[in-house]
């Protein structure tokens, strides 16, 4: 647990809720650590089951919520916006992630055409109908980094209890060890902190402001943004944050 108390150390140093610079502080913490989950995500997903494959490309390539002032952070599943938003011109990132999972395919040309980019279209389609376990991947990932941000805030037993359960669900959820998902993200949260970097411009940070270097020219994809399309299922997230 050194790592935990690495990231106690530093988040005791972290501005205070009344302070105008607690917002940015965490909100780049939560954006690095949205990424990094993806990321660990993708890399560690199976395709024996195809559909859920599919929903891990798309999870991975989701654009990291910006969150919103004073104290949200992350996308909030209740939301029927929320879906719409993580989805919003993913187009480029999604071939992007799918160029980077194909050449794992080299000896198997029947799977690396099934995740070849051109076919980045069909894999969102064929999310969309199906976006339960997208909505609970990323309601799973929220709950955590908030406990990780009430944890940092707040530094007592009940919220590392909190934070310690919350990772273990979500790593449930992602496929990944628990282990290692929560080295990962204190180590992320240590980095982010430690570094002491704020985001500067208060209006790069907007809620739901895409990834720098995401143009607009995305949004010309068969002629509208990739994210409009199915509004999710909010039904599942009472079930899904009951259960953590």
């Amino acid at each position: 647990m050194n790592r935990l108390q690495s990231f106690l150390d530093l988040a005791a140093g972290a501005p205070p809720e009344r302070d105008g610079r607690h917002f940015r502080t965490w909100q780049r913490v939560s954006i690095q650590v949205q990424r990094e989950v993806r990321w660990l995500a993708v890399k560690k997903f199976s395709t024996a089951n195809l559909d859920r494959a599919f929903t891990m490309v798309v999870y991975s390539s989701c654009h990291p919520s910006h969150g919103q002032r004073p104290m949200e952070f992350t996308y909030d599943l209740g939301d029927p916006a929320a879906i719409p938003m993580a989805l919003r011109l993913i187009g480029r990132s999604l071939q992007a992630r799918l160029t980077q999972i194909s050449v794992r395919f080299e000896e198997d040309a029947r799977m690396r055409r099934r995740f070849a980019p051109v076919w980045h279209m069909d894999i969102l389609s064929a999310v969309k109908k199906k976006p339960r376990l997208l909505i609970e991947l990323l309601a799973r990932e929220a709950t955590m980094i908030n406990a990780l941000i009430d944890l940092g805030t707040m530094r007592d037993e009940r919220m590392t209890k909190r934070f310690l359960k919350s990772t273990l669900a979500a790593a449930r959820v992602l496929g990944v060890d628990s282990d290692t998902l929560l080295d990962l993200v204190l180590r992320t949260g240590v980095e982010n902190l430690s570094h002491g970097r704020i985001l500067e411009d208060d209006d790069a940070a907007a809620t739901g402001s895409p990834d720098a270097g995401i143009g607009s020219s995305e949004d010309r994809d068969h002629g509208s943004p990739d994210g409009g399309g199915q509004v999710a299922d909010a039904g599942i997230v009472p079930d899904v944050h009951a259960c953590g």
